[in-house]
């Protein structure tokens, strides 16, 4: 397998790109180290959202994720999601800034032979959080990440994955054959009720008596956004979307013991007139660390400890992949 890495720009960033000769992926390392592109090489095909700006929007440390940040590709979010306090001591009232803290600082990168590795330290706690990004095969990118605790206390946290993949019409969204229920945490229309409601997987009758299939991605007339999470523990570590103009499949994989939590929030068209689906393996579910304590669903890493996981994208274009997940 030919691996290359190379200096690059990406906008106005220095960026990173990393490629095989199926894949290149492109990363910013003074800006989260950011995903900020992921090409299917065979289709010359751009799976992460992009801006039509010509400059990267910098937003500030603590800044508001949407509304002055790029909001465009795959972003580490960490140690939550949604503002909120952290709870326990000896950190018990520190904010957490919208989106978490890590997406918005420079982290330290460098090349490891055929990897790229990036690091940070977090800002109001005592953290570092690296990762280790190469491939496996040549249509396989794989992320290993390593949380240390640089403190003599427990640390609670969420870390989800936040990539934007565009959809295309007719997208199948593909989940473990064990999932039976999904709960709401956002639906713009109304069609998926209210936080908090459970509707089973994948096919239900709405709220306004019209049936769903949520495996089945509407189009973009449709205009509206939902989010969602697997009700409770993933039986398994995976989801995948299939296109069917493009007959690719986008496979996500992570191990189950450490990241057990499935975020999906479909934009078909509601939110800043994009088609794109957000799939977020996390840690912890429902955004928000002090929810996630309140259900008893968050993860710590112990004081003076490590905790490790990793994600692998999988880009194909034959149906195999498909066929192994649904056994």
């Amino acid at each position: 397998m030919r691996v290359t890495i190379s200096e690059s720009r990406y906008k106005d960033q220095a960026a990173l790109t990393l490629a095989s000769d199926e894949v290149a992926v492109q990363f910013l390392p003074s800006i989260g180290a950011k995903m900020a592109s992921l090409i299917y090489k065979p289709l010359g095909l751009e799976l992460l959202v992009q801006r039509p700006n010509p400059q990267y929007r910098l937003a500030p440390y603590d800044g508001d994720y949407v509304a002055e940040g790029e909001c465009s590709g795959f972003d580490d979010m960490f140690p939550s999601i949604d503002r909120c306090f952290y709870e326990s001591y000896p950190w018990r009232g520190t904010p957490i800034p919208d989106h978490g803290e890590v997406w918005s600082i420079p982290w330290d990168s460098a090349v490891e032979g055929e990897q790229l590795h990036f690091a940070t330290y977090g800002v109001r706690f005592p953290y570092r959080l690296e990762k280790w990004i190469s491939f496996t095969d040549p249509e396989t990118l794989h992320i290993e990440y390593r949380l240390t605790n640089l403190s003599p206390f427990d640390f609670d946290f969420m870390w989800a994955a936040h990539p934007m993949f565009y959809l295309e019409e007719g997208a199948r969204l593909i989940l473990p054959p064990g999932v039976k229920s999904i709960v709401t945490t956002l639906s713009f229309s109304g069609e998926l009720g209210r936080y908090g409601d459970e509707f089973p997987w994948p096919s239900f009758i709405s709220p306004s008596g019209k049936p769903r299939d949520l495996s089945r991605l509407r189009p973009k007339a449709a205009h509206d956004a939902e989010k969602y999470f697997v009700k409770g523990k993933l039986p398994e570590g995976w989801c995948m979307l299939t296109y069917p103009a493009s007959g690719l499949t986008l496979k996500l994989s992570f191990p189950v013991e450490r990241v057990p939590y499935l975020g999906i929030l479909p934009n078909e068209g509601g939110w800043q007139d994009l088609y794109n689906i957000f799939l977020e393996p996390a840690t912890a579910p429902f955004d928000r660390l002090d929810v996630a304590r309140l259900h008893g669903e968050f993860s710590t890493v112990k004081a003076r400890s490590t905790f490790e996981w990793h994600l692998d994208i999988t880009l194909a274009r034959e149906s195999e992949p498909a066929a192994r997940c649904e056994k």
